[in-house]
């Protein structure tokens, strides 16, 4: 049997009933499978899987109910449980789903994602009541859900197509009916998956040309470029001193309101996406001056400087962690204790032999202390 009539026919045997109506079968194939449902029915019919009632239509016969024969071993063969065991695998999907969420903690979360929890358990709430749903259906938004979480513990930024690739095997595993799921019940912008033009934000120190026009990043306190553009520079006049990455967004405004000459300020979203790192080295290499990158006095603060780092390492450029040390992680006003994933990340970083020095320090006085901090308080 072809893969689309196995397919097909899958949808036709989840409901229990044993006679199905033609306009129904036909509504599930949808209108451009019209042709290949009236194949299947004559497939199944020789094959003995049905009977059928017929009447004349316009000089023609045409089926208008299909009475299974055996049902039972038909959903045996294509893998598709009886209600009973749908019932109970969606009963035991979701007490797993509860389970996993009575063990989170809103304080393993970045505080900006501390919200997270409460649109879970509504999440949860919904899945619960929709007893209709299918079994894959909830299987697919399970995954959906702790995807979610683990994008947000790892304080990923990116479009939709990269949250797909962290969920799925591909940037398009998530269909069109579950994306609107998850935009009723999570605020995707807020959890750094964006549905519009990702965008670099930047200030300071250079003049950006494209082919007989140019911006003057000085012109104003900061703007917002779409990475395609960056993308695009040819050219970078006014080339800055140095760079400066900062990953707070209050912080990164509040420095670029008081910015010094020669520096040429970021706004680093995170863990940046594939496509946002690209822009920022493909506007390195026009604009080659050391890095300084500031992050959160935290494991993953660590992570995201060191990965910043290498990039200006691919370029032969020096760079150092900027006002994220020991002194500013004792100084903290409102320090945060760590959590599991924070002191399992500081035991990945340590064993690195090439972990710089400055943020090995960091990563040690965490572990002794055992407490971290975010930027905002002192940048």
């Amino acid at each position: 049997m072809p893969v689309e009539q196995r397919e097909l026919l899958t949808l036709w045997v989840r409901k229990d009933n044993a006679s199905r109506g033609r306009d129904s079968l036909l509504k599930e194939g949808g209108q451009h499978r019209i042709e290949l449902s009236e194949a299947l029915c004559d497939w199944l019919l020789r094959e003995g899987w049905i009977n059928r009632k017929e009447k004349l239509v316009g000089g023609h016969w045409q089926w208008e109910v299909l009475t299974w024969r055996d049902l039972h071993t038909l959903k045996q063969l294509l893998g598709v449980g009886s209600r009973i065991q749908r019932n109970e695998s969606r009963a035991l999907l979701l007490e797993d789903l509860r389970q996993w969420l009575s063990g989170l903690e809103a304080t393993d979360l970045p505080s900006q994602h501390r919200g997270l929890l409460d649109d879970l358990t509504h999440a949860l709430s919904s899945l619960e009541q929709d007893t209709a749903q299918r079994v894959e259906v909830l299987e697919a938004r399970d995954r959906w859900i702790r995807a979610l979480y683990g994008w947000c513990l790892d304080e990923r930024q990116g479009t939709r197509r990269d949250f797909a690739l962290h969920a799925g095997q591909h940037t398009k595993s998530i269909g069109a009916g579950d994306w609107k799921w998850l935009e009723e019940h999570f605020d995707l912008e807020r959890y750094g998956v964006s549905h519009f033009t990702p965008l670099m934000w930047v200030s300071g120190q250079g003049v950006l040309h494209w082919d007989e026009r140019a911006v003057d990043l000085n012109a104003v306190s900061f703007l917002a470029l779409p990475l395609d553009d960056v993308l695009r520079v040819k050219a970078v006049t006014a080339t800055p001193a140095h760079w400066w990455l900062i990953e707070n967004r209050t912080s990164f405004e509040r420095q670029a309101q008081q910015l010094a000459d020669g520096v040429l300020l970021a706004w680093m979203p995170g863990r940046p996406s594939t496509a946002w790192l690209a822009a920022i080295e493909h506007l390195a290499q026009f604009a080659p001056a050391p890095l300084r990158v500031s992050a959160d006095a935290d494991p993953a603060g660590v992570d995201m400087a060191w990965g910043m780092g290498r990039v200006w390492e691919r370029l032969g450029l020096p760079w150092e962690p900027f006002h994220m040390g020991i002194d500013e992680l004792h100084a903290a006003q409102q320090p945060w204790a760590l959590n599991a994933h924070d002191k399992a990340l500081i035991s990945r970083l340590l064993a690195s032999p090439d972990l710089p020095q400055a943020l090995h320090q960091l990563c040690l006085a965490m572990q002794r202390d055992g407490f971290k901090a975010e930027q905002e308080g002192w940048l």
